[in-house]
């Protein structure tokens, strides 16, 4: 956890089950409701969605561009009162539009957690890795990602405290 901590460039690593652990645990965190949204793209794997649905929020799918990442222009308009988060997916090593999602979900305080399942190592054109750009980074270690290991296993990354601390109550059934 330290090392990749330190290689990301984030205060804390948490090691967990799965991806799908580390997408869920950090939007459990985020304490959303059952009115709340999570825009994602329609094109991700469904632990995208389904993590969005476990942590008690209502998924809303957006359109992506040529390059099957999320598209910036149909995400501004999918947004509602209800929108709290965005999980715009990190693709086969492609790192999502950056300074434009980031700028509009400043404009509407929306939190950006980043499905960083297939981007271990990969970093937008200003050198940030994935996993240290939005509020947390979910990795998936399962064996078919460029970070692997044998079975399966996940890492959430963050800068904030608060989300560390409950991903890490979260990881063992709120034992420390």
């Amino acid at each position: 956890e330290a090392s990749v901590a330190e290689y990301l460039g984030v205060k804390h690593a948490i090691s967990v089950g799965n991806g799908s652990d580390a997408l869920t645990f950090i939007l459990r965190s985020l304490q959303l409701g059952k009115d709340d949204e999570v825009i994602c793209p329609a094109n991700s794997f469904i632990a995208t969605a389904w993590s969005i649905i476990a942590a008690g929020a209502k998924p809303v799918f957006c359109d992506v561009t040529d390059d099957f990442l999320l598209d910036p222009n149909d995400f501004q308009k999918k947004i509602t009162k209800n929108t709290r988060a965005v999980i715009p997916v990190h693709l086969t090593g492609r790192v999502f539009e950056i300074n434009l999602i980031r700028e509009i979900c400043n404009d509407h305080s929306i939190s950006i957690v980043e499905d960083a399942a297939q981007s271990f190592g990969a970093y937008d054109s200003k050198g940030a890795k994935t996993g240290a750009i939005g509020i947390a980074g979910a990795f998936s270690l399962h064996p078919l990602k460029n970070l692997n290991i044998c079975g399966d296993g996940g890492i959430i990354t963050t800068n904030d405290l608060n989300i560390a601390q409950n991903c890490i109550l979260l990881r063992n059934h709120g034992l420390v």
